[in-house]
């Protein structure tokens, strides 16, 4: 911008030349002359306003005044063409235009007034009361050294003063100039006015010798000496593009300290105006009186408001200074301040404890170099000096020694002062570091800890494709990953949880977007395949510039699945066992009906051979029948088991010749019995259906042959070992296991193995009710079953029965029926289903039985009260509305000591007596009659309970 305004500025000269020696002054001639110098002046008001819009503080006021002088110039330029080229004529004295000439300088003078001291940018009321003073001064001087005079001299004496007036006012701010650039305290301030003395005076030389030769001959303008004009105004033009605002860095600002004869000049200056005004006023005549006294007012208001706004801005800057000298001593950090020359002119009692001094007075005039250790500053003097001199500041740790010798860690930030001294702030480390100590060995035993602890720590961006930023080391032990290829590939973690649990997972990441805890259940396929299941916890947190993270917990619960599988499977199992035994509880009933009339049948003399082959088909069907509803009854754990103390190794090499008959050629089949196995207490009979059972299955599961073993061991089954398995009690027991190298089971099959009905063979191959049975007969022997199988490798199955101190039973032999069911005892029948119990009545009476009938307990009290004679043997239901049998039996025989007891029911509760004792396991010397029976059952069985002696019915 400059190299254009100055090819602009030589046009303009250039033009005015040409003007000059084409022109010359003829009307033309200062017309163009007058246009140039008014061109000028426009010129330098846009560059001088130009250079006010970059300014700042004193800066941008000092170049709007002086715009403003130069613009009046030009408007006073305007008025004067206007006389010359319309009216043919200079100005008359006293005319606006004359006027506005004397004022450009008040608009100067303000601009060389000027307060340093304050940096705003805006014109306050100080600054208007100077201008006001200012103003009157000037006025009074154009009114008694020019104005008044000129009413008596001729026009040419009159001009000639007017000229050397404006001549000594211009040196005037030339002097001014040049003292206000002595005496500014920052070197940009200092440029300013330097500057602009030397402009004044140039201005002054070219103005004082155009106004020279206009006194000595009176030239229209058009001439050589336009120029005295022109170029001055150029001149400030090209003075104010060239001027930059200087960037004022903390190492380069120094202001210069003010001394007491500056302090007196800005106090006197303050008087000066009012005494200048008063000698002035003095001089005027009487008809100017009312001017006088009221310029003289307005001035001694104007300096009273000025110094007492001076006066007001000293005492808010001396209680600012207080409170900033009360606020540093009872700073908490030690603040220490040091002059150009290098001695403490501050500190604060927080910087003389810090150094172990008592006070700060001992610290206060002292060189730094007395204050500070040596080894404290030698380290870092060289790097502090350089850090001021480009920047102005320094920050950074050092150790500094007090007087005891003791070191003291502190942070320290100086920074330059414009006088040349620098700001100390020293903060005492002490507790920072013992607090980072204290936080990076928290963080060291976090770090232990959660590497430690047998789950995976983790932090991740927020979405289901959110970055994970840290993963903990347990990654490679739970998901076979190392830490580096979970993260590399993190964004896609969600290839690894299992297809079917995607959308549990997204929905739990769209709980955390709302800030909702993530919480999650859900499977992860290992890196070698294997499925384990995991429950991830986390929590929002706030991350860096509010990006929000989580921090969460994997922890690997798979043994806990299985285990809430095995609780829920038992669960179901248990609730499947009741409803079959409530069933089996009505069918027995039906049974017995069908089974006890068709033996009826069978018997009547004179039966037709094609009837007789109906109701074999009929007993062979309610004989199917009553075995579907043995194995229900064995699964629910509701059959009557007698059990004895046994050597579960002679059960199974019984039936080892048996079993291998039934084996295909191709099955390799292996018993292992165990050594010194010990004894168990179960239904030797059940046993025997319970290995039968296993081992066809097994059969079955090896179509195309295999190996087939069943062993025996003993066997402790420990704490941890009851941890993986629900159900289990920790102890001694004797294991049976039956293993097959067969087709094997998926985990959805073996979930639902012992459950009733439930077969994988093809339609017509079993009831499924093998396995179940085998379920119910174990879990009602007080023992566990569990089968381990995988596909394509087998299956093995492992029954785990209680081990008992006693020593084995020799098993007798199956007493054969005497044949003989006839007697003439009395009997009172408790039956409250009506077929059975009239089914029962009419058997027993065939043969010979006196029957009393009763419906219900209440009404077998009432008919053994009326019955005179002896009952001998009560047959009654166990369960019947209102009391069970057993109830029943315990009063009546209280009654009658010498009445035996038999029970009958399809269902085995109530038929335990003693506490502890398993449902269903019969006590020694009770007489049970298990539902269905025929009749033929129910006269043996009657007439042993009616044979046994009564201690052992009693007992």
């Amino acid at each position: 911008m400059f190299r254009k305004l100055l090819a602009l500025s030589f046009v303009i000269v250039a033009l005015h030349v040409v003007a000059v020696l084409t022109l010359g002054t003829s009307p033309a001639g200062s017309l163009i002359g007058n246009l140039l110098q008014i061109a000028s002046s426009g010129l330098a008001v846009a560059v001088v306003f130009g250079a006010s819009q970059r300014a700042t503080g004193l800066s941008r006021r000092f170049w709007l005044l002086v715009g403003f002088g130069l613009a009046v110039w030009g408007i006073a330029n305007v008025g004067w063409m206007y006389y010359e080229i319309a009216l043919h004529r200079e100005p008359p004295t006293g005319s606006m235009v004359r006027v506005l000439f004397g004022t450009q300088v008040i608009a100067w003078a303000l601009a060389v007034l000027l307060n340093q001291d304050k940096e705003s940018s805006t014109l306050d009321l100080e600054s208007v009361l100077d201008f006001i003073q200012v103003t009157i001064v000037f006025f009074l001087i154009y009114l008694g050294f020019y104005y008044l005079p000129s009413l008596h001299q001729d026009a040419h004496t009159a001009y000639l003063r007017e000229v050397w007036m404006q001549i000594a006012e211009r040196f005037v701010l030339v002097l001014l100039a040049v003292v206000q650039a002595k005496r500014a305290r920052s070197s940009q301030i200092r440029k300013l006015y330097r500057g602009f003395a030397v402009y004044l005076l140039g201005y002054t030389l070219c103005a004082s010798v155009a106004d020279y030769i206009q006194t000595l001959r009176q030239m229209p303008t058009g001439t050589w000496y336009d120029l005295g004009w022109s170029i001055p105004l150029l001149g400030a033009a090209l003075w104010a593009a060239n001027w930059q605002p200087t960037p004022v860095t903390q190492g380069a600002q120094r202001l210069r300290q003010r001394k007491v004869g500056e302090l007196l000049l800005d106090n006197a200056t303050l008087a000066v105006a009012p005494l200048i005004v008063l000698l002035q006023v003095a001089q005027l005549g009487t008809e100017w009186q009312a001017v006088r006294f009221t310029l003289l007012g307005v001035s001694i208001l104007c300096y009273a408001a000025r110094l007492g706004l001076t006066q007001y801005r000293q005492n808010k800057t001396e209680d600012t200074l207080q409170r900033h000298n009360r606020a540093m001593d009872s700073a908490v950090n030690g603040i220490a301040i040091v002059d150009a020359k290098g001695q403490h002119t501050y500190a604060n009692a927080a910087f003389a404890r810090m150094l172990g001094h008592e006070s700060a007075e001992s610290i206060v005039g002292r060189p730094w170099q007395d204050v500070y250790a040596p080894q404290d500053v030698e380290q870092v003097e060289k790097e502090i000096r350089e850090s001021l001199r480009k920047t102005g500041k320094w920050y950074g740790p050092m150790n500094i020694h007090r007087r005891d010798g003791s070191a003291l860690p502190v942070e320290m930030a100086i920074t330059s002062l414009p006088d040349g001294g620098v700001v100390c702030v020293s903060r005492d480390m002490t507790a920072k570091r013992d607090a980072e100590n204290a936080r990076a060995q928290a963080e060291a035993k976090y770090k232990m800890l959660v590497e430690q602890v047998a789950a995976i720590s983790y932090i991740a961006e927020l979405g289901i494709h959110g970055e994970w930023l840290y993963v903990s080391p347990q990654v490679e032990t739970m998901f076979g990953f190392s830490t580096e290829e979970w993260l590399g590939d993190s964004k896609a973690w969600t290839q690894h949880v299992h297809p079917e649990d995607h959308k549990i997972v997204e929905a739990a990441e769209a709980a955390s977007q709302r800030g909702e805890r993530f919480q999650a259940e859900y499977r992860v396929v290992r890196k070698d395949g294997r499925v384990i299941w995991v429950s991830d916890t986390a929590v929002v947190v706030e991350g860096s510039d509010a990006h929000p993270l989580m921090e969460g917990i994997i922890v690997d619960i798979t043994e806990r699945k299985q285990l809430e599988t095995q609780l829920q499977q038992a669960r179901r199992m248990e609730a499947i066992g009741r409803l079959a035994g409530g069933i089996a509880h009505d069918f027995n009933n039906l049974l017995t009906i069908i089974k006890g009339y068709t033996e009826l049948a069978l018997n009547r003399p004179k039966i037709s051979p094609e009837l007789q082959a109906d109701v074999e088909r009929i007993e062979d069907a309610s004989e199917r029948a009553s075995t579907l509803v043995r194995q229900l009854l064995a699964f629910s754990r509701r059959q009557v088991l007698q059990p004895k103390l046994l050597d579960l190794n002679s059960i199974v090499m019984g039936l080892d010749k048996l079993l291998r008959r039934l084996m295909d050629e191709a099955i390799q089949m292996s018993t292992v019995p165990g050594k010194n196995i010990g004894t168990i207490k179960a239904d030797p009979g059940q046993m025997e259906q319970v290995i039968m059972n296993l081992v066809v299955n097994a059969r079955d599961a090896m179509p195309n042959g295999g190996r087939l073993t069943v062993e025996t061991a003993n066997v402790e089954l420990d704490a941890a070992y009851a941890s993986d398995h629900a159900t289990v009690k920790p102890g001694q027991y004797v294991m049976l296991a039956v293993s097959d190298t067969g087709t094997g089971m998926s985990p959805e099959t073996v979930a639902h193995i012992f459950e009733p009905f439930y077969t994988t063979k093809e339609s017509g191959r079993g009831t499924g009710l093998g396995l179940s049975t085998v379920y119910g007969i174990v879990k009602q022997s007080g023992g566990y079953v569990w089968v381990y199988s995988e596909v394509g490798r087998g299956s093995s199955f492992k029954v785990y029965l209680p081990r008992v101190e006693e020593a084995a039973e020799a098993l007798g032999t199956v007493k054969v029926a005497s044949g003989k069911e006839k007697g003439s005892e009395t009997i009172l029948l408790v039956e409250d289903e009506a077929q059975v119990r009239e089914l029962v009545r009419m058997t027993l009476s065939e043969k010979g039985y006196t029957v009393l009938v009763a419906s219900s307990p209440e009404d077998a009290e009432s008919v053994c009260a009326k019955h005179g004679t002896e009952i001998h043997l009560l047959l009654t239901d166990l369960i019947m509305p209102g009391a069970t049998g057993r109830e029943l039996a315990k009063r009546l025989t209280a009654r009658h000591p010498k009445m035996r007891v038999l029970y009958m029911s399809g269902y085995t509760f109530g038929i335990t007596t003693q506490t502890g004792m398993p449902s269903g396991l019969l006590e020694d010397g009770v007489a049970f009659l298990q539902k269905p029976f025929t009749p033929s059952a129910l006269g043996e069985k009657v007439r042993e309970a009616l044979d046994r002696t009564l201690a052992t019915t009693e007992s």
